[in-house]
């Protein structure tokens, strides 16, 4: 016969479970606006039982807070990784593009291309019926010359913004570096505290985060996979092996990570090209990055492409005959 304290035991294991319910439903609530949290939840088992000596053989001991996990699927992530390389891509284009959208304005207040180009021939049209008036052909060479400076600013303009890109195609190979090594850490952290038990719902929130902001710059694929005691392939160790690749090159392989360095061109591709334009490549390799594969997405190639422009990879042609 059990104890008559038994039963009061079992309801405390009730209020002890649900007290973690509880809890953890008030830490949702308490994140609800925090970036990157995914919601948590209490995963709940029924106690072991105890053995006893009679008929029914065995008596339930109530019920036990087995962990607490994330609310949370890969296959989304996947899904969102690769949206946010396609907008990432589209977003950095558009930014660009209205600056130098705005470089070719032709308003009243703010006389572009057609305005001076028009401007000078109708001068032209003029000098042609008087070419002995002597206003009309200084009217013939200031518009000239406002067209001239019109093209020598807009060269100007727009060699500055290609610098403008140049330096942010750095500073964005150095985030991917200083990303690499932050998952590298965490993937280390994860594992100290799930092969010990523990859930590192919080570590692993930190890491998709990091994983969200990698994947707007290039296009990411990421892969976990649960490591096995080799002698008794059904026992889970709790440990986990990650790896993370842009363009089916790895970048983080568990606690290892790689870097890319930037290195300024020698010599032009195209001939308005500034000096010392970046090209990318692997640090332990030397191997260059081709941010313009169609495999890859993400607001680095969009920064190739606005930088480079037609640099033999985009457009090429010949002359067929003369």
């Amino acid at each position: 016969m059990s104890s008559t304290f038994f039963g009061l035991s079992i309801a405390s294991t009730g209020l002890n479970a649900f007290q973690a319910s509880i809890n953890t439903t008030a830490n949702n609530v308490s994140n609800a606006k925090t970036n990157g949290y995914s919601k948590q939840t209490v995963n709940l088992s029924a106690s072991s039982a105890l053995r006893t000596f009679e008929k029914y053989g065995s008596v339930g001991t109530g019920v036990t807070a087995a962990s607490v996990t994330q609310m949370r699927d890969i296959y989304y992530d996947q899904k969102y990784w690769t949206n946010q390389s396609n907008y990432g891509y589209y977003d950095k284009k558009n930014y660009y593009m209205q600056q130098i959208e705005g470089y070719y304005t032709d308003s009243a207040a703010n006389p572009g291309f057609s305005t001076i180009f028009g401007s000078m021939f109708d001068s032209m049209d003029q000098l042609q019926e008087n070419a002995g008036d002597t206003s009309v052909r200084n009217e013939v060479i200031s518009n000239a010359q406002k067209l001239t400076t019109y093209f020598n600013s807009t060269s100007e303009r727009l060699s500055e913004l290609q610098g403008s890109v140049n330096d942010e195609i750095k500073t964005t190979v150095d985030t991917i570096n200083s990303s690499a090594q932050k998952i590298g850490l965490l993937n280390k952290q994860i594992n100290v505290i799930e092969m010990q038990g523990g859930e590192a719902n919080e570590l692993r929130d930190q890491r998709a985060l990091i994983i969200d902001d990698l994947s707007k710059i290039v296009s990411v694929e990421v892969n976990e996979d649960k490591v096995v005691n080799s002698n008794y392939p059904d026992m889970n160790t709790g440990a986990t092996k990650f790896s993370l690749k842009v363009n089916g090159q790895t970048l983080v392989d568990n606690f290892n990570y790689r870097t890319m360095t930037t290195t300024a061109r020698t010599e032009k591709y195209n001939q308005s090209d500034i000096d010392g334009l970046y090209d990318v490549a692997w640090a332990d390799s030397g191997a260059s990055i081709d941010f313009k594969s169609d495999a890859l997405t993400g607001s680095l190639k969009a920064l190739f492409e606005l930088r480079d422009g037609n640099d033999n990879g985009n457009v090429t042609g010949k002359a067929a005959a003369t």
